[in-house]
């Protein structure tokens, strides 16, 4: 599948520190909006709210979601949990990449807070239970529905012999979406920053990360909107799907816990 970046030239704010791109992963077309600043992005996200959604979901808003660290750090003692640098967040049509590097860890963002905290909002992601929890506990950001893309699979599709659970993003977005949701991606490391002069990074993000970026929170906004239209069709509730999915996650740690506790006895 084909994924194509440009920049929408005119639309850098140097007031609300913002850049607009438009991203095309194969023929669906995604305008993205990357920035630094919390009225920015708070505008963002009131406007995106009112973007088309499965038509399935009655009064929720399925959110793609995604954290990442621009690099890890190790100890002798092993990974060092710094916090999360860059938020994306799609719905839609939509993407926003917020950059959280100024935030005060003490001071949590209210538009954030309140956006994930409404329960009418279910945000879907891959490891998204251990991403919350980070998030909440560095910026006291709290995800209120929070759905794992993999369990969300399992239950959706029925399909054991393929170990959904396991897949990664590129492995179910073919299984869920179809084969040609197939991302071609580069086999090296995509550079966060542009470079204006040689060992100084640009403030701007890499077009190349903008690109991969927004077509993983895509994915993850197709993936989550798909299985929930499979689970419980037309009429359902993503919220109460989402309720199901989680019950059914700890029903399954719960039958390996008492399986392991019997295989030590």
């Amino acid at each position: 599948m084909e994924i194509s970046v440009e920049k929408i030239e005119g639309s850098t704010d140097v007031k609300y520190f913002y850049d607009s791109y438009t991203v095309h992963v194969g023929n669906h077309r995604i305008l993205t909006v990357v920035t630094y600043c919390e009225i920015t992005a708070g505008k963002w996200l009131k406007h995106a709210k009112k973007a088309n959604n499965s038509k399935s979901l009655s009064k929720t808003l399925v959110v793609g979601f995604s954290v990442e660290r621009q690099k890890d750090y190790y100890s002798r003692y092993g990974l060092l949990e710094f916090p999360y640098e860059l938020l994306h967040i799609c719905i839609g049509s939509h993407c926003l990449l917020y950059h959280l590097n100024n935030l005060d860890r003490y001071k949590p963002p209210k538009f954030l807070a309140y956006f994930l905290s409404d329960p009418e909002v279910i945000v879907v992601g891959m490891g998204i239970k251990d991403k919350s929890s980070h998030l909440e506990k560095d910026f006291q950001v709290k995800i209120k529905n929070a759905v794992d893309l993999n369990e969300l699979a399992v239950k959706g599709m029925k399909r054991d012999e393929l170990d959904l659970g396991r897949y990664d993003l590129d492995r179910l977005a073919k299984a869920v979406l179809g084969k040609h949701m197939d991302v071609l991606r580069p086999g090296r490391k995509i550079e966060w920053f542009k470079r204006k002069r040689p060992y100084y990074h640009s403030p701007e993000l890499n077009d190349e990360k903008v690109m991969f970026t927004t077509a993983d929170a895509y994915l993850c906004y197709r993936i989550g909107s798909q299985l929930f239209d499979m689970i419980h069709g037309k009429a359902s509730s993503a919220v109460a799907a989402a309720a199901a999915v989680a019950a059914a996650a700890k029903s399954r740690k719960n039958k390996k816990m008492k399986k392991g506790k019997k295989n030590k006895k």
